[in-house]
């Protein structure tokens, strides 16, 4: 999809920004999780549990603001580079939060999970691997 959508704009001479990716999956998502919580009759018990805790607005508000910065870094990798790339990045990050949650929190991992983590590690190699034999052999 994201390719097909960057030829297109390219067709028209626009160049996609990154901030027009987030700015409309943003406004998207807000009105379907607002279509949503009316639907099943969770805003007046959201809005009743923000007012009863006001605590919890400091707590929102930065996770708003970490969101909004993560996001800027997903859709500027988007904008300019290609699907493999945003996940590979992904991937990597995933990877990381799941080996400092280990070691500086103390938390356990099965040893499924080490193989998860192994095996992901591995395709993430293999795939700088070839990234750069592929490139070495072009010059």
């Amino acid at each position: 999809f994201q390719k097909r959508l960057k030829a297109e704009t390219a067709k028209a001479g626009v160049k996609p920004k990154p901030y027009d990716f987030m700015f409309w999956t943003n406004l998207y998502m807000c009105l379907t999780a607002m279509v949503i919580s009316g639907g099943l009759g969770e805003v007046g018990t959201g809005l009743a549990y923000c007012a009863g805790n006001p605590e919890i607005l400091e707590k929102i508000i930065k996770f708003a603001i970490c969101s909004a910065v993560g996001q800027s870094f997903i859709f500027y990798t988007i904008a300019n580079f290609d699907p493999l790339i945003l996940s590979t990045v992904t991937t990597t990050r995933k990877i990381f939060s799941v080996l400092l949650s280990i070691f500086l929190k103390g938390h356990t991992l099965s040893l499924t999970g080490w193989t998860g983590i192994a095996m992901a590690c591995s395709g993430i190699l293999s795939e700088m691997h070839a990234k750069m034999s592929g490139k070495a052999k072009a010059h």
